[in-house]
């Protein structure tokens, strides 16, 4: 009854935000000379993909997605379905059940197949409440780092010349308006790299344990929304963890860069191969990773003496090191709260 029936479903995209709304496009074919009067296919897949109309059986990470069909002879049918993407991960179209029946329902036949249809979910930034974060409170005052020549490829305006400029730098538009010599006016710039870093750590004492689902996502959230911010402002982002086998993903300061790096927070998992300590402790072993970097965000459950020590050297390099924590006990005096998320700038000793 299932001859030359063919059953195919695909995602209308291969990659979505956490929250977006994709389409699944189910195809069946019939082609041969005897209709099909009622076939059944059930999807399986994950409990985060909501059909509208479904839902997952109560403790189970799977769902499953009825459509029934009515075929006449050598007729193909298409149905799109929009399905909400609920948390960030890969997400598998795994198998299909496919179950043919006569117009009496006397006879059935069923079929397993296999789909293996695959979407990418990106996470969405953590969404902090407008003043909840601001340039001044996540910088402080700093010193401004620049180089001490001007970028000759800056240009930001015209100035008078002085007599010790070079004539290849004489505005001559602003010259005949002005009826005296103008030269272009450089201006400065800096080069800021950012490296943000996931603690998937639970706590500092006792065996090592990774955070409680809860908390990863939030995580996750809070470095997409930094790397959004950073990538907003062209500023070089790399990103570090010590969890799923420990990631040092180079990134970058475009729109690509910034994806690439939604990638990998897509895929980590549940898990902390390494004591944080230890891992700060290779990082300045490989200080590779860090060598460049200007700003170090650091998403962690806890801040411990060995991180704000960390920190404190990391300050007096010249670096610029800010807490994300969720952990309102934090007393060192070198680390201040600010605004309204617990979000801690380290200070100079």
């Amino acid at each position: 009854m299932l001859k030359n029936v063919t059953y195919t479903v695909r995602f209308s995209k291969s990659e979505a935000m956490e929250g977006d709304t994709v389409e699944i496009v189910e195809e069946i074919i019939n082609d041969k000379r005897l209709p099909v009067p009622w076939v059944k296919t059930e999807l399986n897949t994950s409990r985060w993909l909501e059909f509208s109309g479904t839902q997952a059986a109560r403790g189970s990470d799977t769902r499953f997605v009825p459509s029934v069909f009515s075929l006449r002879p050598r007729q193909k049918c298409t149905r799109t379905r929009t399905v909400t993407a609920l948390k960030r991960g890969y997400f598998t179209l795994e198998s299909a059940n496919m179950v043919g029946s006569d117009l009496f329902g006397i006879v059935s036949v069923s079929r397993k197949l296999d789909i293996n249809e695959t979407i990418r979910i990106l996470p969405a930034p953590y969404e902090l409440r407008e003043g909840d974060l601001s340039q001044e409170e996540l910088y402080g005052e700093m010193t401004a780092r620049r180089f001490i020549c001007d970028d000759p490829f800056l240009i930001s305006g015209a100035r008078e010349y002085t007599g010790r400029e070079p004539m290849n730098r004489i505005h001559w538009n602003s010259t005949a308006r002005t009826a005296q010599l103008m030269v272009f006016n450089n201006d400065y710039t800096t080069l800021n790299r950012a490296a943000v870093i996931m603690n998937m750590q639970r706590s500092p004492v006792g065996e090592l344990r990774p955070l409680i689902v809860g908390d990863t996502e939030t995580y996750i959230k809070a470095a997409a929304f930094i790397f959004d911010m950073l990538a907003a402002n062209s500023i070089d982002t790399d990103f570090y963890t010590n969890g799923s086998g420990g990631i040092h993903a180079r990134g970058g300061s475009d729109k690509e860069d910034y994806m690439r790096l939604l990638r990998e927070l897509a895929q980590i998992e549940n898990t902390c191969y390494l004591e944080f300590d230890d891992f700060l402790r290779e990082t300045e072993e490989y200080g590779r990773w860090l060598r460049d970097r200007t700003d170090i965000f650091i998403i962690t459950a806890y801040i411990d003496d060995a991180m704000a020590d960390y920190a404190s050297v990391q300050r007096r390099r010249g670096k610029n090191v800010i807490f994300y924590c969720n952990d309102d006990s934090v007393n060192d005096p070198r680390i201040i709260r600010i605004g309204r998320v617990n979000r801690y700038y380290f200070m100079n000793d």
